[in-house]
Protein backbone atom coordinates (compact mmCIF):
# COMPACT_ATOMS: atom_id res chain seq x y z
CA UNK A 1 0.00 0.00 0.00
CA UNK A 2 1.08 3.13 -1.22
CA UNK A 3 0.19 6.48 0.53
CA UNK A 4 0.16 10.37 -0.22
CA UNK A 5 -1.73 13.70 0.20
CA UNK A 6 -1.27 15.08 -3.61
CA UNK A 7 -3.29 13.58 -5.93
CA UNK A 8 -0.82 14.09 -8.72
CA UNK A 9 2.25 11.89 -6.87
CA UNK A 10 -0.22 9.76 -6.69
CA UNK A 11 -1.27 9.41 -10.44
CA UNK A 12 2.50 8.91 -11.38
CA UNK A 13 2.61 6.26 -8.69
CA UNK A 14 -0.42 4.69 -10.22
CA UNK A 15 0.92 4.75 -13.57
CA UNK A 16 4.90 3.53 -12.59
CA UNK A 17 2.44 0.38 -10.81
CA UNK A 18 1.05 -0.55 -13.86
CA UNK A 19 1.16 -4.41 -14.11
CA UNK A 20 1.31 -4.99 -10.25
CA UNK A 21 -1.14 -7.06 -9.01
CA UNK A 22 -0.84 -6.29 -5.34
CA UNK A 23 -0.27 -2.51 -5.03
CA UNK A 24 -2.58 -0.26 -3.73
CA UNK A 25 -2.57 3.57 -3.43
CA UNK A 26 -4.88 5.80 -1.02
CA UNK A 27 -4.61 9.67 -0.37
CA UNK A 28 -3.80 10.39 2.67
CA UNK A 29 -2.00 12.94 5.25
CA UNK A 30 1.25 11.07 6.79
CA UNK A 31 0.72 13.53 9.94
CA UNK A 32 -2.67 11.68 10.83
CA UNK A 33 -4.29 8.64 8.74
CA UNK A 34 -6.29 5.63 9.86
CA UNK A 35 -6.41 2.35 7.41
CA UNK A 36 -8.08 0.05 9.84
CA UNK A 37 -5.07 -2.40 9.31
CA UNK A 38 -1.78 -3.21 10.29
CA UNK A 39 1.31 -4.19 8.43
CA UNK A 40 4.88 -5.69 9.34
CA UNK A 41 6.94 -2.71 7.44
CA UNK A 42 6.06 1.04 7.38
CA UNK A 43 8.44 2.82 4.82
CA UNK A 44 9.00 6.23 4.89
CA UNK A 45 11.62 6.73 1.97
CA UNK A 46 12.38 10.01 0.01
CA UNK A 47 13.39 12.27 2.92
CA UNK A 48 9.45 13.02 3.04
CA UNK A 49 9.23 12.89 6.79
CA UNK A 50 11.52 16.02 6.57
CA UNK A 51 8.64 18.22 5.11
CA UNK A 52 6.65 17.74 8.82
CA UNK A 53 8.31 20.82 10.09
CA UNK A 54 7.05 20.73 13.89
CA UNK A 55 7.55 18.12 16.50
CA UNK A 56 4.00 18.23 16.72
CA UNK A 57 3.69 17.01 13.45
CA UNK A 58 6.29 14.68 13.26
CA UNK A 59 5.29 13.19 16.58
CA UNK A 60 1.97 12.76 15.37
CA UNK A 61 2.99 11.04 12.15
CA UNK A 62 4.95 8.28 14.29
CA UNK A 63 2.13 7.77 16.54
CA UNK A 64 -0.19 7.02 13.72
CA UNK A 65 2.73 4.72 12.17
CA UNK A 66 3.21 2.74 15.36
CA UNK A 67 -0.41 2.21 15.82
CA UNK A 68 -0.59 0.67 12.35
CA UNK A 69 2.46 -1.38 12.90
CA UNK A 70 1.84 -5.33 13.85
CA UNK A 71 3.97 -6.29 17.25
CA UNK A 72 7.30 -6.51 16.43
CA UNK A 73 6.52 -4.59 13.40
CA UNK A 74 9.74 -2.16 11.67
CA UNK A 75 9.39 1.35 10.72
CA UNK A 76 12.46 2.46 8.39
CA UNK A 77 12.53 6.32 8.00
CA UNK A 78 14.84 7.58 5.36
CA UNK A 79 16.66 11.29 6.20
CA UNK A 80 19.54 13.67 4.83
CA UNK A 81 22.38 13.47 7.31
CA UNK A 82 22.72 17.17 7.83
CA UNK A 83 26.20 18.52 7.01
CA UNK A 84 26.67 21.28 9.69
CA UNK A 85 29.64 23.16 7.70
CA UNK A 86 26.92 23.81 4.51
CA UNK A 87 23.85 24.93 6.14
CA UNK A 88 26.46 27.61 8.24
CA UNK A 89 27.33 28.74 5.12
CA UNK A 90 23.91 29.35 3.96
CA UNK A 91 23.21 31.45 6.68
CA UNK A 92 26.09 33.44 5.73
CA UNK A 93 26.93 34.65 2.65
CA UNK A 94 25.78 31.94 0.70
CA UNK A 95 22.03 31.98 1.56
CA UNK A 96 19.48 32.70 -0.93
CA UNK A 97 21.97 32.91 -4.06
CA UNK A 98 20.91 30.88 -7.30
CA UNK A 99 23.71 28.66 -8.58
CA UNK A 100 23.79 25.98 -11.77
CA UNK A 101 22.91 22.61 -10.48
CA UNK A 102 22.12 19.77 -12.99
CA UNK A 103 21.41 19.34 -16.19
CA UNK A 104 19.48 16.89 -18.81
CA UNK A 105 17.97 16.58 -21.39
CA UNK A 106 13.52 16.60 -21.34
CA UNK A 107 12.28 13.16 -22.09
CA UNK A 108 9.64 14.76 -24.70
CA UNK A 109 11.12 17.41 -26.18
CA UNK A 110 14.72 16.15 -26.48
CA UNK A 111 16.11 19.92 -25.39
CA UNK A 112 18.44 20.55 -22.93
CA UNK A 113 17.28 21.65 -19.77
CA UNK A 114 19.23 23.86 -17.42
CA UNK A 115 18.84 24.31 -13.63
CA UNK A 116 19.55 26.89 -11.29
CA UNK A 117 18.65 26.14 -7.58
CA UNK A 118 19.13 28.51 -4.45
CA UNK A 119 19.26 27.14 -0.83
CA UNK A 120 18.65 29.01 2.81
CA UNK A 121 18.99 28.04 5.99
CA UNK A 122 16.83 29.36 9.26
CA UNK A 123 19.11 27.93 12.27
CA UNK A 124 16.12 28.93 15.22
CA UNK A 125 13.75 26.29 12.90
CA UNK A 126 16.48 24.14 11.47
CA UNK A 127 14.68 24.91 7.82
CA UNK A 128 16.48 24.65 4.72
CA UNK A 129 14.68 26.35 2.04
CA UNK A 130 14.99 25.29 -1.60
CA UNK A 131 13.75 27.57 -4.84
CA UNK A 132 14.24 25.81 -8.18
CA UNK A 133 14.61 27.39 -11.58
CA UNK A 134 14.44 24.80 -14.95
CA UNK A 135 15.38 26.34 -18.42
CA UNK A 136 14.27 24.46 -20.95
CA UNK A 137 16.60 25.49 -24.03
CA UNK A 138 16.47 25.91 -27.89
CA UNK A 139 18.57 24.91 -30.55
CA UNK A 140 20.84 28.30 -30.62
CA UNK A 141 20.60 28.18 -26.53
CA UNK A 142 17.84 30.71 -25.88
CA UNK A 143 15.50 29.73 -23.58
CA UNK A 144 12.17 28.15 -24.64
CA UNK A 145 10.15 27.51 -21.39
CA UNK A 146 10.58 28.29 -17.95
CA UNK A 147 9.37 26.44 -14.80
CA UNK A 148 10.12 27.94 -11.05
CA UNK A 149 9.25 25.85 -7.96
CA UNK A 150 9.38 26.65 -4.61
CA UNK A 151 10.31 27.77 -1.66
CA UNK A 152 10.05 24.43 -0.61
CA UNK A 153 10.64 24.16 3.16
CA UNK A 154 12.70 20.78 4.45
CA UNK A 155 13.60 20.25 8.39
CA UNK A 156 17.06 19.10 9.14
CA UNK A 157 16.77 16.20 11.53
CA UNK A 158 19.72 15.62 13.70
CA UNK A 159 20.88 12.27 14.53
CA UNK A 160 19.54 12.68 18.86
CA UNK A 161 16.19 14.39 17.92
CA UNK A 162 15.31 11.52 15.75
CA UNK A 163 16.47 9.29 18.63
CA UNK A 164 14.06 11.40 20.80
CA UNK A 165 11.34 11.41 18.12
CA UNK A 166 11.33 7.72 18.08
CA UNK A 167 11.81 6.97 21.87
CA UNK A 168 8.66 9.16 22.47
CA UNK A 169 6.44 6.78 19.90
CA UNK A 170 7.03 4.34 21.35
CA UNK A 171 9.60 2.50 19.10
CA UNK A 172 12.82 1.15 20.22
CA UNK A 173 15.92 1.95 17.61
CA UNK A 174 17.19 -1.38 16.18
CA UNK A 175 19.53 0.46 13.86
CA UNK A 176 20.66 3.60 12.47
CA UNK A 177 22.72 3.30 9.23
CA UNK A 178 24.91 6.06 6.76
CA UNK A 179 23.85 3.99 3.08
CA UNK A 180 21.31 1.94 1.83
CA UNK A 181 23.72 -1.13 2.10
CA UNK A 182 24.01 -1.19 5.68
CA UNK A 183 27.42 0.77 6.17
CA UNK A 184 27.82 2.50 9.83
CA UNK A 185 26.46 6.12 10.09
CA UNK A 186 30.17 8.59 9.99
CA UNK A 187 30.87 12.07 9.67
CA UNK A 188 30.64 11.91 5.83
CA UNK A 189 27.76 9.78 5.47
CA UNK A 190 25.45 11.99 3.73
CA UNK A 191 22.33 9.72 4.25
CA UNK A 192 20.60 8.65 7.63
CA UNK A 193 18.31 5.53 7.33
CA UNK A 194 16.81 4.43 10.32
CA UNK A 195 15.37 1.14 11.56
CA UNK A 196 12.39 1.10 14.78
CA UNK A 197 10.43 -1.78 16.00
CA UNK A 198 7.33 -1.28 17.75
CA UNK A 199 7.49 -3.27 21.18
CA UNK A 200 4.29 -4.92 22.24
Amino acid sequence: MGLDVCPEMLRVAKKKARGIANVRWVQRDMRSFELRERFGVILIPGHSFQNLLTPEDQASCLSACVKHLVAGGRLVIHVDHPEVDWLGGLVKEGGGAFSDAERFVHPVTGRRIRTSRAWSYEAHTQTAIQETIWEELDADGGVANRWESGPIRIHCVFRHEMEHLLARAGLVVDGVFGDFLGGELAECSSEMIWLARRQE
